[in-house]
């Protein structure tokens, strides 16, 4: 349980691996809960997917909040109405340089590389993990004979997608020597190297959020599955790793819950009296 106390007056939810499962499904009992929780304090949605992938989910979690997409590259309004592309409250896009380099390393050992610009998802090739990231996402990929010109004009993040997990932590690895402090390399889904601008996280974009509604990141509950999640873990009130975690992210949680084809989320909201 949170310490003596402590009142929430947020709370933030990942989407893929916490409050969905990897099957793109959400638990009704989670969905009624969050919703719950939103009529009572304000729910951030906190992800690494692009905007308009992330929208969908938010909407049917009655979330309101600005949506912290892209691993905290991007923090962009709710639409309020149908047709308004929702305020676009801050941007930070990975530089040309390092996403130049991770383009000709993931050349250089086969890996698929995707950039995305304008919320759109951009690779070279028509490989099967384009297809598997697409499916998860709902976002469908547009192909470019070269993605080198396209990131003079920056991406909001790079990726690559690679089935074999074993080699997931091998580029992972190598993309961290090679980009030399001039990206973040980080995991979400477990297929996903993400890499972004140094400085982005979702402990930082979230904090963007709570000071606009008038609280800190100290003052929130989070939850969180992934490595991509352990500064927002650390930075919260009160923290909640999904059991199926890595070593390192349940490191950092102050407490443990079931994964989302379990309800976890909202076993957690119940038991702090956020989803009654």
């Amino acid at each position: 349980m949170p310490p003596a106390g402590f009142v929430a007056r947020a709370l933030v939810v990942d989407l893929d691996g916490t409050t969905i499962d990897y099957r793109q499904q959400l638990h009704p009992r989670v969905r009624d809960a969050v919703r719950a929780a939103a009529a009572r304090v304000p729910v951030i949605v906190a992800t690494g997917r692009m905007y308009r992938s992330a929208l969908p989910w938010a909407l049917e979690l009655g979330v309101h909040e600005p949506l912290v997409c892209y691993q905290g590259a991007l923090v962009r309004g709710v639409p309020a109405r149908q047709g308004d592309p929702g305020e676009r409250i801050f941007e930070q896009a990975l530089r040309e340089a390092p996403a130049r380099r991770a383009l000709h390393v993931a050349r250089e050992h086969g890996w698929h590389y995707q950039a995305y610009q304008d919320d759109e998802l951009l690779c070279e090739q028509d490989r099967p993990e384009a297809h598997l990231y697409s499916r998860i996402s709902g976002v469908p990929f547009r192909l470019v004979p070269d993605l080198e010109p396209l990131l003079a004009r920056g991406t909001t993040k790079a990726a690559c997608v690679i089935e074999d997990l074993v080699e997931v932590d091998r580029a992972t690895a190598l993309m961290t020597r090679e980009l030399d402090g001039s990206a973040r390399v980080t995991r979400s889904n477990p297929e996903f190297v993400e890499i972004l601008d140094p400085n982005v996280s979702k402990a930082a974009a979230c904090g963007i959020v709570c000071a606009r509604l008038g609280c800190s990141l100290a003052e929130a509950i989070a939850i969180g599955d992934a490595p991509n999640d352990i500064e927002l873990l650390e930075a919260s009130g009160f923290s909640v790793a999904v059991s199926t975690s890595r070593p390192e992210v349940l490191a950092v949680a102050d407490a443990v819950c079931a994964p989302p084809e379990d309800a976890g989320v909202a076993d957690v909201l119940e038991a702090l009296g956020l989803a009654s």
